[in-house]
């Protein structure tokens, strides 16, 4: 069985791609966006997001920086990255080749982040005066299951503690033991 990764939030799981996708995804933020907006807070979506989760309190800002990103896929066409991999079959993908721009071709992407994040706000603010609530966080994750719940009881401490050499537990595939 091939995992695949998405994102999760306040309770929403969408099932997106592989992690060669997801990887992509995140490489043309990092090649054709962060050069063209050097004075924005990147680390948000590249690092928090990519690697970790997106905080309450940094939801609106990665939403921002998310429409960023939008308007620059909007304007750049499929062939702003090499298929070369994805056609021969070296790397496994869920995209749609036959997509015009990048925004089309990761559109399901943008869709289930602002979904989550706006499942996670309505969450937070449904459930946040009981005592056993836990913000549920936005973040990049395995959501195959069983792995998507397992994933799930994994303490944040864990992705916050995650060293700059270290690849996201979405990217590697083990879900670390955990004590509780």
């Amino acid at each position: 069985m091939s995992l695949k990764n998405g994102f999760i939030g306040g309770g929403s799981i969408f099932n997106l791609g592989t992690d060669s996708d997801m990887q992509l995804f995140f490489d043309c933020i990092s090649y054709y966006v962060l050069p063209k907006y050097p004075d924005q807070n990147w680390s948000l979506i590249t690092d928090r997001l990519y690697r970790r989760y997106l905080k309450l309190e940094e939801l609106d800002a990665a939403v921002a920086l998310m429409k960023l990103v939008e308007k620059e896929f909007k304007q750049l066409d499929r062939e702003a990255f090499d298929w070369s991999k994805i056609l021969s079959g070296q790397v496994k993908s869920d995209l749609d080749r036959a997509k015009s721009t990048l925004f089309e071709i990761f559109g399901k992407y943008f869709e289930a982040f602002y979904e989550c994040i706006e499942c996670a706000i309505v969450s937070y603010e449904a459930f946040k005066s009981r005592p056993d609530y836990n913000y549920e966080p936005v973040m990049v994750a395995i959501t195959t299951i069983p792995y998507c719940v397992s994933y799930s009881q994994i303490p944040l401490s864990v992705f916050d503690n995650l060293q700059p050499d270290e690849k996201p537990i979405w990217w590697t595939g083990k879900i670390p033991k955990t004590t509780t």
